[in-house]
Formats: C-alpha cells, structure tokens, sequence
C-alpha cells in the first residue's frame, strides 16, 4: 500500500473517530442536564356512612315511658390508601453550550489567521490547512469549543461556584501554522465564578484551569469576564496562557505543509469571544424545578431549513436548468430571538451563527452573525405564532432581508411554518470554490421568495414563559 493510500486512511480513520466521539458525547450530555426528585405520599380517605331509619306500624303509637323507640341508627365505616409519586425536575448543570467562539491576540503577526472579531469571520479563500496566514491581521487565531458542559463540584466544604467541564472539541489555533495549534477531545477544566450581577444576564468573573490530553498535550490557563447568558447568547473577555506539545505522529504535525517535527508551543493570549445556545444556571437556580424557569427568549433552535420559490430560471438545488417548485433553501444555525422589555414584550432582538440563503444559481448570499429585530405575534396559544422581522449581516455578503414566519409547533422542540420575504444582497468577499462550485459565484440581486421551514432543536415559547410576564 502506498504512502499517500496510508495517510488517507489515516485521515479517515481520524474523522470518523472524531465524529463517532461527538456524537457519543453531545447524545451524553442530555442524561446530565435534570435531576430528578421523587416524593412519595400514602393517601388515606376515611369514610362514615349512618343509615337512620324509623320503623313505624300502621296506627298510631304512644313511644313514650313504656314502649321504646322505633328509630334504628347503623354505621358503616370506610377507609382507602393509596401511593401518590410526585415528580420534580430540576436542571443538573452550570453551563451547557453548542459552540463557542474566540478571536485571539498573541499569536505571530507574521501568520495571522485573519479571522476577525470573535474568530468567526475568517478569509474563506485561504481556509486549509496549508495556509500559512498573512501579516495584516489584528486577530491572530482562535480558540474554538464544540459541545461543553460544567457541573457543579463541591469542593472546599461546598464552596460554591466551583466547576468542572469539558467539551467533546477544544481547538487553541495561536496562529495560521497549522503545527502550532492545539487540540483536544474532551479536556478537563476546573473553574471558579465570582459574580458581580446576580440578575439576569449575570455578569462574573471566572477563573479557569484545563488540560488537554489528546491529540495534543497541554494546559491552558485563562481569566474571563462573563455577561450572559439570555437565550443561550453570552459575550466574553479572555486573558489566558496555553502551552502544550504535539508529538511527531499527531494529526497537526502530519498535517503541515513544512513536515515538522514534535512541536513545542507557548501562547500568551487575550481575546473576545461569543457563543451560542449557551445556557448557564447559577447554583439557586438549580433548586427551581423546570417548569418554573424564566425565560428570556421567544424562540432559541439548533437549526431552521426553509425550501424557497423564488422564480428564478435556475434552482439551487439541483444543477439541470428549468424551473421547479422550490428552487431555493435557506438555512440558519444557531438561533435565539431575545424578549425586550417593552411594548408587552413583543419586540425581540435575535442573532444566529450564519444564514445561509441561495435562491438561484448565482443568486445566493452568506451572512454570518447575522443580527434580526422582530416582532413576536401568539395567535394561537402552544400552537400557532407570527415572527415577521427584518435581519441584516454584512461579511460576507451585505444582506438586507424582510421576512415573515407562521411557525406551527410541532412539538417541543420540532416546529414546521411558512415564510415569505424579500431579499437584497451584494457579496464582495471571496467565498472559496466549495461554496462557489456548490451555487455559483454570488452576485448582487433582489428577489422575492416564499416556501415552508422546518425547524429542529427549535423550540418556541409563549407569553407566559417570558421572565418579563412572571
């Protein structure tokens, strides 16, 4: 077997494990985050039934000193026990989140990633492994989480406020080389919260310890300032140090295009960073069953997948020509649309990790963070809502889009809809040939459209959830 054969199967085998890996742990995860609490009463019903009845013989009757009374009285007594279980559900966990975010200083401003603020706005053009990054570049790298959880450990006499946690991915990316970043599955951190608010959207300092095992070796050592969290949407400030070696043999090393050997890294880093579908609980709320939790949002979801008509002579969705039914998809992960608090609450101020939009063969636009207001309209209760709201990005696609969506929930966390909108966008970045070989180059246009959603991990709430109306 060749050498290249050898290291494809390598790389292969190396996917699947880590997918395997993610998928293990995010279906985890889920028995982690209730506890459950069981009372168990014994009902007791006691009953008395008295029959009284009175025996009178035809005529009438002197029941006086000499005859006794004619009136019986009978008692009958009842009693019934039964078992009644009582079941409370509280959350079990600090934090929960999808995906974190970071856009760091501190790496070699020779090989800036060029990702931007948060990490999150990176040059698709130069995306691969072999990009060895360029020097014009505020943000050097990023750190980058996938899956994490903390949960409460009670060290110190129950100190509170102490965690632990991983995340099924930790990538610390100093730099564009790609043998100077460090990865783990599942690290482990230890962590410390001192609260400044304790309102929500808490604010707090953390201090925190983590150590990677896999495929790199490292520890990693940062403070944070925390505000969050409000439908899963959380906002920080890092400043930390990682340093950590990958062996020869690791993924990373392999995967350079200079064929290095072991690497020896130290990275001094300060940052922001953003994530979302992060849910914290302070300690006290861990004692408040699920159902009386506040809630600060109208909808938060995993993913929302809409099949657009849109009138175009092309579709999107398949590459013979001609018009079909559906000819467009739009696509948006990791969505949370926040209650503000006035004009009955209502309003809303909503972002997603990216809106992925192609209505057409180049005709399509790619937003990522995309900001939305809206307003939330409950037409029917647990059933039916109206989300009409206008949404904007500007990287990499400037895209201005009016929309409106009936949402039917499903169930709790699957909901279907229809939506119609109207969209305008210009893209003046290049996007890299995945995209551009999948839906064309993006050009600049202006089109109607309408279709059904489907929205997956998406659940929708109602005016009596909302903190706000408690």
């Amino acid at each position: 077997m060749s050498n290249l054969a050898q290291n494809n199967i390598m790389k292969l085998n190396y996917k699947v494990l880590v997918a395997l890996l993610m998928t293990l742990g995010l279906t985890g995860c889920f028995n982690f985050t209730t506890r459950v609490e069981r009372d168990l009463y014994t009902i007791t019903e006691r009953d008395t039934i008295t029959y009284i009845e009175q025996k009178n013989a035809p005529g009438n009757r002197d029941n006086g000193v000499i005859f006794p009374s004619s009136r019986t009285i009978e008692s009958y007594r009842d009693m019934q026990q039964r078992d009644s279980l009582v079941q409370h559900d509280y959350p079990d966990f600090i934090r929960l989140s999808i995906f974190e975010s970071v856009g760091t200083i501190g790496g070699n401003n020779n090989y800036s990633t060029g990702s931007g603020l948060f990490g999150i706005f990176p040059n698709y053009q130069k995306l691969s492994s072999s990009n060895r990054g360029d020097s014009s570049s505020l943000f050097t790298g990023g750190i980058y989480r996938v899956g994490s959880g903390e949960w409460r450990l009670r060290w110190f006499r129950d100190a509170k406020d102490w965690t632990l946690g991983t995340s099924i991915f930790e990538g610390i990316f100093p730099d564009a080389r790609v043998e100077n970043s460090l990865v783990s599955i599942f690290p482990l951190y230890v962590k410390k919260r001192w609260y400044i608010t304790d309102k929500i959207p808490y604010l707090s300092v953390t201090a925190s310890v983590g150590v990677g095992w896999y495929p790199s070796q490292y520890l990693n050592l940062s403070g944070s300032l925390d505000l969050g969290s409000m439908g899963g949407l959380n906002l920080r400030a890092y400043l930390g140090v990682a340093a950590g070696v990958n062996t020869k043999n690791s993924y990373m090393v392999r995967q350079s295009p200079i064929g290095t050997d072991a690497t020896t890294v130290f990275a001094p880093y300060a940052g922001l960073g953003i994530s979302f579908l992060d849910f914290h609980n302070s300690v006290p709320e861990t004692y408040i069953e699920w159902k009386d939790h506040p809630h600060s949002s109208w909808d938060v979801g995993i993913l929302q997948l809409s099949f657009l008509y849109s009138g175009t002579d092309s579709s999107a969705l398949s590459s013979g020509s001609g018009k079909t039914l559906f000819n467009g998809v739009m696509i948006k992960a990791l969505n949370t649309n926040i209650s503000l608090p006035f004009a009955n609450n209502n309003f809303y101020f909503g972002a997603s990790l990216f809106n992925l939009v192609a209505l057409g063969k180049n005709e399509w636009a790619l937003g990522i963070l995309p900001l939305r207001v809206g307003y939330w309209v409950t037409l029917l209760p647990d059933e039916l809502s109206l989300d009409p709201y206008i949404e904007t990005s500007f990287y990499p696609s400037a895209m201005y889009n009016f929309a409106a969506r009936l949402n039917l929930r499903l169930s709790k966390f699957l909901n279907g809809g229809l939506i119609i909108g109207y969209l305008v966008s210009s893209t003046n970045y290049s996007l890299g040939r995945d995209l551009t070989d999948s839906f064309g180059n993006p050009g600049s246009f202006s089109r109607f459209y309408l279709g059904f959603s489907v929205g997956i991990g998406d659940r929708i709430f109602y005016p009596e959830n909302i903190r706000y109306n408690k």
